[in-house]
């Protein structure tokens, strides 16, 4: 290893001064991610040395948050845009079917129902038409 003598530090005085702990620092070592080796039971590397791994994990997490913005394949933005649709048209056809329930559905307390037919025309339904004397229309 290419590691200058005069800049050894241990691991533990490592970890002091980067994000990660002594033992972390070990496994770098020993998966040779980090220059460093072991003499008389401690483990040595340099600052330089972590700073440098550190700098390369930072960049490689950059680089990937940096491909994955704005990168949404074309099928995917497609299967959304027709996820969307279906969703607005189930909307719809559930306010239409609220929508001509209530008019069906108008009933007053003494038996008279209202209809709306497919012209807008009201049509009302009275058990006696004598119960009917006259119809006027107001706005809400």
């Amino acid at each position: 290893m290419a590691l200058n003598s005069d800049k050894l530090i241990t691991l533990q005085e490592a970890s002091k001064g980067s994000p990660y702990s002594a033992d972390y620092l070990s496994l770098l070592v020993r998966k040779r991610k980090i220059e460093g080796f072991k003499k008389d039971g401690k483990w040595f590397t340099t600052k330089e040395a972590v700073e440098k791994y550190t700098d390369r994990v930072a960049n490689a997490n950059y680089r990937r948050q940096e491909s994955l913005k704005g990168n949404v394949p074309a099928f995917e933005q497609k299967k959304a845009m027709l996820n969307l649709k279906w969703a607005a048209l189930l909307l719809a056809i559930v306010a239409l079917v609220v929508v001509t329930w209530n008019y069906r559905t108008a009933t007053s307390d003494n038996g008279l129902s209202v209809e709306k037919d497919s012209n807008n025309n009201l049509i009302i339904h009275a058990e006696n038409p004598n119960d009917v004397g006259s119809v006027t229309v107001v706005p809400k």
